[in-house]
């Protein structure tokens, strides 16, 4: 069967709603991710990993009910768009990788993990900001969507970009708040400190760097909190308007029109629900609508909703895709930049497809297609791609220390434990695992699908969640069950209140666990008991770690025991006399308030294109809690031809969870993240329908209120390094090797992050050529070559700002496809001898190396 065809068949025994299929050839390269191993893991009952059986029980996905477009919608507007097939594209990416060295040298630590501490020491992948501008030839309206490779966005974050797009001649013509959505994929390895995901409050601009340092290091030490950092922060919004421009710049490049594809599939055993306790506690009837064909519970979202942007002649933009599941394969020990499952899946497709990495000539982006291969984040509230986490050992236990090992979790066997080899470079093979799956996916419906039809439309608003009052209507039935108890809903009026996060809060996610314990509340009124099931079962995981790990520059982090469980028995109490009672906190019923969150306004957004509609907000939202959103915002666009809601995750701020009412009373971390109340579901289904109503009747957008004028921090502080001969090789390569095997060189290195290598590299990969030449066959965006910098912090140097002695160590694990021939590594990177000297360039070369044998067909 030829790979068009073999693909074709893929997506039509998913659940696609199918076009006809395009003739555009993926690469051959396509053939080996369908043919990966991968794709089976979590197939079976079973899981064996280097003939180890750690369980028999394990539940695979099964086909299920699949959210395809609705039948029979209304009419679209007869505005000249009604049956329009035509869209005007363009994308562009560009890198957003920022500073090395965390805390230790005054940067933010790595963002998302709750474990303290995450100073990033070097690079899995890069960070990129991918961008679609899309425009309509018959209303000329036009949309951007940005997908970036970062935990979140943050409010300060959304206003420079818009800042810096009204700044610009050209781009302001065209965008701003009203038609640029900007999510995050939700990467947990990306650097923070670039706005207000901080819990304890920056210190005033101005404040002497030296108590900046010791109070940001106490942070880091105990809340693995991100204070400001200037140099990450300037990266990150100069990359995501630069990937706006190159998307612009590839729209008007392309004055024909063409049809984007829209293919919805089924993505199996690629994610499980880390909350398995609060799901049950949604409606039985509810619930019932969402059983697989082997008759179980789908209690996570299986849809993989995909665009592909190809041109009439076959050239191809790219893709953009939504698949729930959190990026956090790499786990919260690593300690590299990483883009996790997600960039890993998009990096690989890009690569297939020639995709250039390459800086801008004086002249900007030349318009030219260039692949972008965006793998967007959705409702990934609860969904994990740890799809052994909950499963019961060969013996059929599942008690607190049993069921399958945390380093298998996964199906693979990454180190994890701390004297493990490799441990802090992350679960790199659970990374490939997640990410070949969701590529996998993305090359069976590569230009699939059906053809969007209508205009291009958006609409934006900021509502003030700590005082909504839920009180449409429309929504009044959808707000109660009458399979569960009826006080849940007896709440009058229904509001919400000033934001606030739950004592469960800091007992991490199941895949992440921390100190502390999960499901403490104020008041046991969870329609379906939990607490032995969450304290005896689920291999413990919502008993959290029962420890904390400090890292006091010491060889190996200490391990302190922390009885989590019975602190948190005696502090629930105390919180939920005290804390529960201010007149703040009246309405946050059963959540036990341990300190609180933001008020900031929330961002809500829509963007239209034909039939499609995305919802963009600012939550990381449940599965149940997403099936609602999604069928409030419909209901309202269905009128005006809209048959499909997608949401975008974490776009344009950043304001924790959203969880159903129900799934709030069992207060596991979802429902104790959920900031504003029991209510706060409701009263965004409330305001979202408030916005969608507009669009669907072409009116302007609900007035809302205006966002919070937020001032960036101080500049980074500038680590300087002590005279030492740059670029000389430490540690050289062996004269030979064979595909498959490590190749590991090390340089005397300054310090990494005076230089981010914006659109570059730190160390290339090269190939001699048959003129004598070197070609690049790998840099450090690639996963299989890692940077680790090794900077030898002490607490001295640290309040310093000096690094002395570092190296720059380059593991290359050789691809089994790789071609024999001669090869060598070198490496780039500035030194400074002063926090007022100017960067001074070096480079080092490793000596030439042969790689022997015959290549294999795939990596």
């Amino acid at each position: 069967m030829s790979l068009l065809a073999l693909v074709a068949a893929c997506g039509r025994a998913s659940h696609d709603a199918q076009g006809e299929a395009s003739a555009t050839m993926l690469p051959a390269a396509a053939q080996c991710v369908l043919d990966s191993p991968a794709l089976a893991v979590g197939s079976t009952p079973d899981l064996v990993v280097n003939g180890v059986a750690y369980t028999d029980s394990h539940q695979p996905d099964a086909p299920g009910p699949l959210e395809t477009p609705r039948q029979n919608v209304g009419a679209q507007p007869d505005d000249g768009c009604r049956g329009n097939e035509g869209f005007r594209f363009g994308s562009g990416l560009y890198d957003v990788t920022g500073p090395i060295g965390g805390d230790a040298t005054g940067h933010a630590d790595l963002a998302g993990m709750v474990l303290p501490p995450q100073a990033q020491n070097g690079i899995h992948t890069r960070l990129y900001a991918r961008a679609f501008a899309i425009a309509s030839p018959c209303n000329g309206k036009r949309v951007v969507f940005v997908s970036d490779d970062h935990a979140f966005v943050t409010a300060l974050e959304h206003q420079e970009v818009m800042k810096a797009i009204a700044a610009d001649p050209l781009l302001s013509q065209y965008y701003g708040p009203d038609n640029v959505m900007i999510s995050a994929t939700h990467t947990h390895s990306a650097p923070g400190g670039y706005g207000d995901e901080t819990v304890l409050p920056n210190l005033p601009a101005g404040t002497p760097q030296f108590i900046n340092d010791v109070y940001n290091y106490v942070q880091s030490l105990v809340l693995s909190t991100s204070p400001y950092d200037a140099d990450n922060f300037k990266v990150m919004v100069d990359g995501i308007v630069q990937a706006i421009r190159r998307a612009h710049a590839n729209l008007e490049a392309h004055p024909a029109s063409a049809p984007i594809r829209m293919s919805i599939g089924e993505l199996l055993n690629a994610n499980r629900s880390r909350d398995p306790p609060a799901y049950m506690q949604n409606s039985p009837a509810e619930r019932a609508q969402y059983v697989d064909a082997d008759g179980h519970e789908v209690d996570v979202d299986k849809r993989f909703l995909q665009l592909s942007l190809v041109r009439g002649n076959g050239s191809a933009a790219g893709v953009i895709n939504w698949f729930g599941v959190h990026p956090t394969t790499m786990g919260n020990h690593e300690l590299l930049i990483s883009s996790d499952s997600k960039g890993w899946a998009g990096l690989s497709f890009e690569r297939m497809m020639g995709t250039r990495y390459v800086p801008d000539t004086e002249s900007g982006p030349d318009g030219s297609d260039n692949f972008v291969a965006a793998f967007a984040q959705s409702d990934e509230g609860n969904s994990i791609p740890d799809l052994f986490v909950f499963d019961k050992d060969m013996d059929g236990k599942d008690g607190p220390g049993q069921g399958v090992p945390y380093r298998f979790r996964h199906g693979t066997d990454d180190p994890y434990d701390l004297d493990q080899p490799g441990y802090a470079l992350g679960m790199q093979k659970a990374t490939v695992l997640s990410g070949t799956k969701q590529l996998a996916q993305a090359l069976k419906q590569y230009a699939q699908g059906s053809a969007l039809s209508g205009p291009v439309d958006y609409r934006f608003f900021y509502v003030d969640m700590t005082a909504i009052t839920v009180d449409d209507p429309a929504l009044a039935t959808s707000l109660n069950y009458p399979d569960l108890p009826a006080s849940l809903y007896a709440d009058e009026p229904k509001r919400t209140c000033a934001g606030a996060v739950g004592v469960s809060k800091l007992a991490g996610g199941a895949n992440a666990p921390d100190l502390g314990a999960a499901g403490y509340a104020c008041a046991n009124v969870a329609p379906v008991p939990y607490w032995d099931a969450v304290r005896h079962h689920y291999n413990g995981i919502f008993n959290g770690t029962q420890s904390v790990i400090a890292d006091l520059d010491v060889v190996r982090p200490l391990t302190i025991p922390f009885p989590g469980v019975l602190a948190y028995d005696i502090l629930t109490p105390l919180l939920c006399a005290t804390e529960a009672q201010l007149p703040q906190n009246d309405c946050q019923a059963e959540k036990p308030p341990l300190a609180p969150a933001t008020t900031t306004p929330a961002p809500i957004q829509i963007l239209r294109i034909g039939n499609l509609a995305i919802l963009g907000i600012p939550w990381e939202t449940t599965t149940m809690a997403g099936r609602r959103l999604r069928q409030t915002v419909l209901d309202a666009l269905a009128p005006a031809g809209v048959d499909t809601v997608v949401i975008a995750g974490l776009a344009n701020a950043y304001f924790d969870y959203m969880a159903t009412r129900e799934e709030y009373t069992a207060q596991l971390y979802e429902g104790a993240s959920t900031y504003f109340g029991p209510w706060q579901l409701a009263a965004v289904q409330q305001e979202a329908r408030r916005l969608a109503l507009t669009m669907a009747a072409g009116e302007p957008a609900p007035e809302g209120i205006a966002p919070d004028a937020l001032a960036p921090g101080d500049a980074s502080p500038v680590t300087i390094d002590t005279n030492a001969e740059f670029g000389k090789i430490a540690s050289d390569a062996q004269a030979s090797y064979a595909q498959g095997d490590t190749v590991d060189v090390s340089f005397v290195a300054g310090y990494p992050g005076n230089d981010l290598r914006t659109m570059a590299s730190y160390l290339y990969v090269e190939r001699q050529d048959a003129a004598g030449g070197w070609t690049v066959v790998a840099t450090d965006k690639d996963p299989e070559l890692s940077f680790v910098w090794h900077g030898k912090p002490d607490p001295v140097s640290r309040l310093l700002h000096v690094s002395a002695g570092s190296t720059a160590e380059a593991i290359w694990r050789v691809p089994a496809n790789t071609a024999a021939g001669t090869y060598r590594i070198r490496h780039v990177g500035v030194s400074r001898a002063s926090a007022d000297a100017a960067p001074v360039p070096y480079e080092g070369v490793s000596r030439s190396f042969a790689i022997e044998g015959t290549p294999a067909r795939c990596p």
